[in-house]
C-alpha cells in the first residue's frame, strides 16, 4: 500500500509513486498538524514567485515558540543567514555575497576539474576494482572545491563534512528528537569554527572569508558567519547528492547513459533533466502572510505551505512523460533548486 505521506520512511527510497497519488487524490492537501502539501508544478510555482510568502525561519521551524522560550541554536543559525530571509533583507545579503562570490569563483570550473581528475585517478587506482562513490567521489569534490573557494584548512573538512551532515540532517521535515539535538550541536560547533576563521580573514588574505570579513557593515559578524555555513553547507549537501542520485539514474537508464557517452554535448542538457529527474532538494517551505487561494483552496495566514519540488518535477500537466529519464529533453523548466 502506497503511503500517503511524503515523509514515511518507507516512501524515502522512492518517493515518486506518493506524488503521483497526492498529486491525483488531493494536490493541495491539508495535513492532520495544519500545514499544506502542494504537489502540482502550476501551484508549486505560483507559490514561489509571489511575494505574499514569506521563508521566514521562526515561523516555518518554530511557529509555536513563545516569546520567553528559547531559540534552537539550528533555526537560530539558518534564521540569519540568506537562505531563510524575505525581500530587503534578501537583498542586502546577496549583495555582499555576489560581490564576494563573482571573483572568487572565477577558476572554479578549471579548479574542480582538476579536482575531479585527481580523484578518479585515485579511484581507478583501487585494486579491488570497486569504489564507494559517494564517499570516494560526491562528497570530496564539492567539499575541496567550496573548502578553497572559501579559504578553509585542507586539514579541517573531514570534520566541517560532519557537522554539515548533521545540520542538514536537522532541517529535514522527517527528523526526530535526536537528530534535532545532533543538528543543534553541529550547529554551535560550526559558528564557532566559522566565527574563528572570520576573525583570522581580518588579517590576512583567506579567499571568500576575507571578502565577507570586509563586508561590515552591510552585514553584522553573525549574518557574515550564518551566510558562510548555509553557502557551504548547501552547496556541498546539494551537488553531492546531485551526483549520487544522478549516476544512479544513469545506472538505472542505460540507455541513456550509453547515448551521453556518445554525444557528450548533451551534456549540459542532461544535468537539467537530471535535477528534474531526481533531484537533491525535494521540497522548501512558505508561510502566507495573508489569507491566499491555491487551486480551490484558502491557505491561511500564517498557515505553512510544503512546496513539493520533487512532485513538481513529475507532474505531466508541464511535463511529457515525465517519469522518463530523457537526456534530450528541451523544454525542461524544472523547479529543482526552486524558481
Amino acid at each position: 500500500m502506497i503511503p500517503v505521506n511524503p515523509f514515511d520512511r518507507r516512501a524515502r527510497p522512492d518517493p515518486y509513486p506518493v506524488y503521483q497519488y497526492m498529486r491525483t487524490v488531493d494536490p493541495v492537501y491539508q495535513s492532520p498538524v495544519g500545514f499544506w502539501i502542494l504537489t502540482r508544478y502550476e501551484d508549486c510555482r505560483a507559490v514561489l514567485e509571489d511575494p505574499r510568502w514569506s521563508h521566514d525561519a521562526d515561523r516555518l521551524l518554530e511557529p509555536n515558540r513563545g516569546p520567553a522560550d528559547p531559540v534552537d541554536p539550528l533555526v537560530r543559525l539558518v534564521r540569519a543567514s540568506i537562505g531563510f530571509s524575505d525581500s530587503t533583507s534578501h537583498a542586502r545579503h546577496r549583495k555582499v555575497l555576489e560581490a564576494a562570490v563573482k571573483p572568487a569563483v572565477r577558476t572554479v570550473a578549471a579548479q574542480a576539474a582538476r579536482i575531479a581528475d585527481r580523484l578518479t585517478d585515485l579511484m581507478m587506482e583501487n585494486e579491488g576494482g570497486n569504489v564507494e562513490l559517494m564517499s570516494a567521489y560526491a562528497a570530496p569534490l564539492p567539499l575541496t572545491v567550496l573548502g578553497d573557494v572559501i579559504g578553509l584548512p585542507a586539514a579541517d573538512r573531514a570534520q566541517i563534512h560532519h557537522w554539515g551532515r548533521e545540520v542538514a540532517s536537522g532541517l529535514d521535515p522527517g527528523v526526530r528528537s535526536a537528530g534535532v539535538i545532533r543538528g543543534g550541536s553541529a550547529a554551535m560547533a560550526l559558528v564557532e569554527y566559522m566565527q574563528n576563521r572570520l576573525d583570522e580573514a581580518r588579517s590576512g588574505s583567506r579567499g571568500l572569508l576575507s571578502a565577507i570579513a570586509a563586508s561590515s557593515p552591510s552585514l553584522s559578524t553573525w549574518e557574515s558567519v550564518a551566510d558562510l555555513i548555509v553557502f557551504l553547507v548547501v552547496g556541498v549537501e546539494a551537488s553531492c547528492s546531485l551526483i549520487g542520485n544522478a549516476m544512479l539514474a544513469l545506472i538505472r537508464h542505460p540507455d541513456q547513459l550509453a547515448e551521453l557517452r556518445r554525444r557528450p554535448s548533451l551534456m549540459d542538457a542532461a544535468l537539467e533533466e537530471l535535477i528534474r529527474f531526481d533531484g537533491p532538494i525535494h521540497l522548501t517551505a512558505r508561510v502566507a502572510n495573508e489569507d491566499i487561494m491555491v487551486g480551490k483552496s484558502t491557505i491561511r495566514t500564517g498557515e505553512q505551505a510544503l512546496v513539493m519540488l520533487g512532485a513538481a518535477n513529475r507532474d505531466p500537466a508541464r511535463f511529457r512523460d515525465p517519469d522518463q529519464l530523457d537526456l534530450t529533453r528541451d523544454d525542461n523548466p524544472h523547479l529543482g533548486f526552486g524558481a
